[in-house]
């Protein structure tokens, strides 16, 4: 580094990579173990932290002593480039900070990762992830104990192949054996090592093992108050993002737009196409070693969707912003799956055609958080809501659309709607979910379990709950065994 680049670093004030000191100290180690964590950067001693240099002394001769007191001081061992420049008519020291091939770094038992200008101490779980990406792998790698290749779906193995040529990403054979290619891109390793990718992709059932890999999604009014709509979408998780979109369609309204056109514009609410990508970020990306769930809540104003898991550990909100960013997916297996199938791309433009998408529809570009474990992506409503059922448009939308183009909002898209023929006094507790259930009941009491979770797009256990309190309602009875019976309205 030279004199000039140092002073054009220090003015841009990217302390990511940057961290000034007036003298060495402990803190001078923790922030060369997490430079070592991340992509490396630079410690310059003898400067404050407004670029001028320290008042104080430094000790300009003692390079070795610096790189070998960081070295020691860490495990494994993290090796520092000292040297001497020339700086404003003084001398600083420069300790030059690579990104260390083993990782975690630790010092004194505690490891740091860099996050803006801060030095972070890593959770046990970005510990474990840091560990993995530095040898390669990923958490979606680990195998599920206590499972083999009879609990894996050959069909649906076969379809992923099928999607993958189509989209001209995979050369399959078509009639190449499913078993031996999972083998051949290393998704299992045996008859009985099923990694975590090939078992939530291809199980038969994934809820067994990942009870968690489900998106829970309400419409709600009332700020949460009064549930409207439910479901609980399960299955493997390559097939959950168009169920839960066709959820997300049925309880958001759409405005007809006037444009001029013999045929008016009809404009969702929010964006399908960012809606989708975000869904399947959240599938892809999300931290399967959580208990948690992935959560959609369609408010009065908004939609938040709550994905387990932070950001990766070398990544914060900042960075996935940022249009230069790289893809880096969590779960490399399960995005490489995705990507074959075409549901994702490689380079990191997610956030960039959300953007674009919501732009396009009239939509603010989503926001971004951090809370409790959880990622948050909150869109806002391109429909203020008036009196409940009539909407008028919020103002300052982009995509070239002004409130005044706006005439009329269909109702018949409302959130709410229900199958028909239902009575007017259902008990006010039933969620939406078990009054669809009790409808279809109304008119085939020999519905079968399985093609009740699939009319309403909920799991077996959802419908069984949902049935177990009609019963508790009154509203409906068992006649007969539950082979050969069926069930009677009350």
């Amino acid at each position: 580094m030279t004199e000039g680049e140092l002073e054009i670093v220090v003015k841009a004030h990217e302390m990511q990579r940057l961290e000034l000191k007036e003298s060495f100290g402990v803190e001078c180690i923790e922030t060369a173990c997490a430079f070592a964590n991340a992509s490396g950067g630079y410690i310059v001693l003898g400067i404050d932290n407004h670029g001028d240099l320290a008042k104080s002394p430094l000790r300009i001769e003692a390079l070795r002593d610096y790189e070998n007191r960081i070295a020691t001081a860490t495990e494994p061992s993290v090796a520092v480039d000292a040297e001497k420049l020339a700086y404003r008519g003084g001398q600083v020291v420069v300790l030059k900070v690579a990104e260390n091939p083993l990782k975690p770094v630790a010092y004194k038992g505690r490891s740091f990762i860099r996050k803006g200008s801060v030095n972070h101490q890593m959770t046990p779980a970005e510990i474990a992830e840091c560990h993995l990406k530095s040898t390669g792998a990923s958490m979606d790698m680990v195998t599920v104990p206590g499972v083999n290749r009879e609990d894996l779906d050959m069909d649906v193995v076969r379809e992923y192949m099928a999607k993958a040529v189509a989209e001209g990403r995979r050369s399959f054979r078509s009639d190449e054996d499913p078993w031996l290619v999972l083998k051949k891109l290393e998704w299992v390793k045996s008859e009985t090592e099923i990694t975590r990718a090939a078992y939530l992709l291809f199980a038969k059932e994934p809820q067994i093992k990942f009870p968690q890999a489900i998106i829970h999604a309400g419409a709600f009014r009332d700020e949460g108050a009064l549930i409207l709509d439910s479901c609980d979408v399960g299955g493997n998780i390559q097939n959950q993002v168009e169920r839960t979109i066709e959820f997300i369609k049925r309880n958001m309204r759409r405005s007809i737009v006037v444009t001029g056109k013999a045929e008016h514009d009809r404009v969702w609410e929010y964006p399908v196409e960012a809606l989708r990508e975000t869904i399947t970020n959240a599938i892809c990306h999300r931290d399967y070693a959580s208990p948690h769930d992935i959560q959609i809540k369609i408010l009065e104003d908004r939609l938040v969707v709550i994905s387990p898991g932070l950001l990766p550990f070398d990544m914060d909100l900042e960075i996935l912003e940022s249009v230069e960013h790289g893809s880096r997916p969590r779960n490399k297996l399960i995005a490489q799956a995705f990507y074959d199938m075409h549901l994702i791309e490689h380079y990191g433009s997610g956030i960039r055609r959300i953007k674009d998408e919501c732009a396009k529809n009239g939509n603010k570009s989503p926001k971004w958080s951090q809370s409790y474990g959880s990622f948050i992506t909150v869109y806002e409503s391109r429909i203020a809501e008036v009196g409940g059922m009539k909407g008028g448009i919020k103002s300052g939308m982009k995509g070239g659309m002004k409130a005044d183009d706006i005439t009329t909002v269909n109702t018949e898209d409302l959130p709410g709607n229900l199958p028909g023929n239902l009575p007017e006094n259902l008990p006010a507790t039933l969620t939406g979910t078990a009054k669809k259930i009790y409808s279809l009941l109304r008119r085939d009491g020999r519905i079968t379990y399985d093609k009740i979770a699939s009319a309403v797009g909920v799991t077996r256990e959802t419908v069984r709950v949902s049935i177990a309190s009609l019963v508790k309602a009154g509203l409906i009875q068992r006649i007969g065994p539950d082979k050969g019976g069926h069930w009677e309205v009350i």
